[in-house]
This record gives structure tokens, C-alpha cells and sequence, in this order.
């Protein structure tokens, strides 16, 4: 098994369907025969790509994605909505089920230990939180999901050289002003690039470092290697399917009866809005909050009333908690989104 070659696809700059059509399409065709895979690439114009179980409405902005003029994908494993541009470097790992962990957290452990360790290569003080956040400083520096398709197991991520905060901000499904701005403040604060890090890197050289080390922490050798014909084929049609308005679409019916979810920033950081009645007055509440306590709060109301001393109160306290300090009665409605 240690002498098995694992098969080292680079697309290097690829269509934005692409990048993501490819893994799918080996992931679909993979049976016992064929070998383990990992693919290597970034898109040459950006695009957002939907996690599996997000549905569009509940997550995404359609007349500020229609106004970038950005694509939108859908892909088949979890993990949340994501921006995707030239910026980040891609790493997919696709093995087949016989020949990964059965746990699905030590399959992540797996195949983040390359990513972990060339960030560390690179002078980084990088940690995995939480099984899928890779952190430098604490601070994100990587999207990362992950799921089973057909006998393969495949976990997916990106190295970030640098972002474009103020378009994912902008496209974000966000109830009011307040919640973006908290949001898009959030995102600045907890995510982080290997440009503001460490400067100049080319993707060239961390492409090196990555394979270096995908070698060594999976004990086995990467070969180059094509796709196949049947791949690439298939590749072309899954493109078109995930990019289809029939399947960007998908779970549009439940959006009604759907519970609404915080918006994840980071590990342990999320962006929760409310709303509730208190003295009187229709109140809307926007908060930070890490590791269950409240970083950060924005209350406001219809009438023109100042509410950040109230706000300041509830900062340290658990958001589980902050209902009882308003001292407010039943009815509260609580929602969000997910990165």
C-alpha cells in the first residue's frame, strides 16, 4: 500500500467549472482499480460555488452575485457557500474508500497534514482546529469540505494567497446593513492570506511544497498523470449540470421550513441575527460571536433611538444567554446564514 504511486493531476489555471467538475468526475468513476488522486488547480475568473445542502436563496445575494456577473456552481460535498478566484490554489484529494481511515474525521487528519505542514514550510505557525479549520494566528487561512461520492472519498481545499473580502461580503444573503457591516468586519478580522503573512509566494512554490509533503505524510510516492478519456467526458457534462439553474436551484422548495443558520466566519466564529420585541419597541440585533460568548453586538430599531449602551452590555455574555438579559418574553425569533 505504502508503494502504491498516487496520481497527481495539475491543471494548473483552469475554467471555473472546471476546478470543480474534474474531482467530481473522478470521484464518480472511481472503483477499486482506479488510483487514489490528487488534483491540483485554480480558476482563471471567480465564481461562487454552493456547498451541497445550501440553498441559494437562504445564503446568497442573486441581484449582487447578478451585478458581478459571477457564476454560480453547485458541488456535491458539504461545506459552506465559498468565493473562488485566481487567488487560491486548490488541493483535491480523491481515494477510494478501501483505502482511507472508515472515520471520516481521521480521513480529514489524513489529507490536511499536507496543507498543515506546508504552511509550517512556509514560517507559519499553523494549526488544525477543529479537525476541518487550518488557522494561522487564529486566524483562517483555508476552505476546506469534504464527503463521499460513489466509493470515494473526497476531502477538498484552497490555500488562500490573497481575498476579495468586499465581494463576498457583498453577495451574502444579509437581512439588514447592520448584520453585513458586522459581517464583512468579522471576515476581515478572522481570515487571513499567505500575502499578509508572509508577502511575495508564488503558487508555484507552494505547489512544490505541497507535494512534497502530500508524499511524505501519506507515505506514498505522487506520479503525474492524465485524466482518462472517460473522465475528461464526463467532466464536461457534470459542468454543465452544476452550473444548471435546475441544480444551483436545488433545495429551493425547502426554504420556507428550513431553519436558518448562523453565517460562519472562521472555526468557533459565526454572524447570528435576531429579531424580537423589547420595550416596546421592534428590535434587531446583530452579533459576533466566538466560541459561544458575544464579541461584538449591534442592536436597532424603527424608531430612532440609541441602543449601543444596551449593545455593550451584552459583549462577554453567551449568546445563548442574551434574551435574558433584554429580559424579553417568548416569541423571539432568531436567524442567520453560513459561510
Amino acid at each position: 500500500m505504502q508503494s502504491l504511486p498516487i496520481r497527481l493531476i495539475d491543471l494548473g489555471p483552469a475554467p471555473f467549472w472546471q476546478t470543480q467538475a474534474v474531482y467530481h468526475a473522478v470521484a464518480g468513476l472511481m472503483h477499486a482499480g482506479t488510483p487514489d488522486t490528487i488534483i491540483l488547480t485554480s480558476p482563471r475568473t471567480p465564481y461562487l460555488c454552493l456547498g451541497y445542502h445550501d440553498i441559494y436563496d437562504a445564503v446568497l445575494d442573486r441581484a449582487a452575485v447578478a451585478r458581478r456577473g459571477l457564476p454560480v456552481l453547485r458541488r456535491r460535498v458539504g461545506g459552506g457557500t465559498t468565493y473562488l478566484d485566481s487567488d487560491q490554489l486548490f488541493y483535491q484529494c480523491i481515494f477510494h474508500h478501501s483505502r482511507v481511515p472508515a472515520q471520516f474525521g481521521a480521513v480529514y487528519a489524513g489529507m490536511l497534514a499536507a496543507p498543515l505542514a506546508t504552511l509550517r514550510r512556509l514560517g507559519l505557525d499553523a494549526q488544525l482546529r477543529d479537525t476541518v479549520e487550518l488557522e494561522v494566528q487564529g486566524r483562517r487561512i483555508a476552505g476546506i469540505g469534504g464527503g463521499r461520492i460513489g466509493d470515494a472519498a473526497v476531502v477538498v481545499g484552497n490555500l488562500l494567497f490573497d481575498f476579495d473580502y468586499a465581494a463576498m461580503a457583498d453577495v451574502w444573503r444579509a437581512p439588514w446593513p447592520a448584520f453585513r457591516e458586522l459581517a464583512a468586519a468579522a471576515l476581515r478580522d478572522h481570515v487571513t492570506t499567505l500575502r499578509e503573512l508572509i508577502g511575495s509566494v508564488t503558487a508555484e512554490q507552494v505547489s512544490t511544497f505541497l507535494c512534497a509533503e502530500f508524499a511524505m505524510t501519506l507515505a506514498r510516492p505522487l506520479q503525474p498523470g492524465p485524466l482518462t478519456r472517460a473522465e475528461t467526458r464526463y467532466a464536461r457534462r457534470l459542468g454543465a449540470r452544476m452550473a444548471s439553474a435546475e441544480y444551483v436551484d436545488l433545495h429551493r422548495e425547502q426554504i420556507h421550513g428550513a431553519q436558518p443558520r448562523p453565517l460562519k466566519i472562521a472555526g468557533g466564529v459565526y454572524v447570528h441575527a435576531a429579531v424580537t420585541a423589547h420595550a416596546g419597541h421592534a428590535l434587531r440585533g446583530s452579533f459576533l460571536v466566538r466560541d459561544g460568548q458575544i464579541a461584538a453586538a449591534r442592536l436597532e430599531s424603527g424608531a430612532p433611538l440609541d441602543w449601543a449602551a444596551l449593545a455593550t452590555q451584552l459583549v462577554g455574555m453567551p449568546f445563548a444567554d442574551w434574551q435574558q438579559r433584554l429580559d424579553i418574553g417568548e416569541g423571539t425569533r432568531t436567524y442567520g446564514h453560513r459561510l
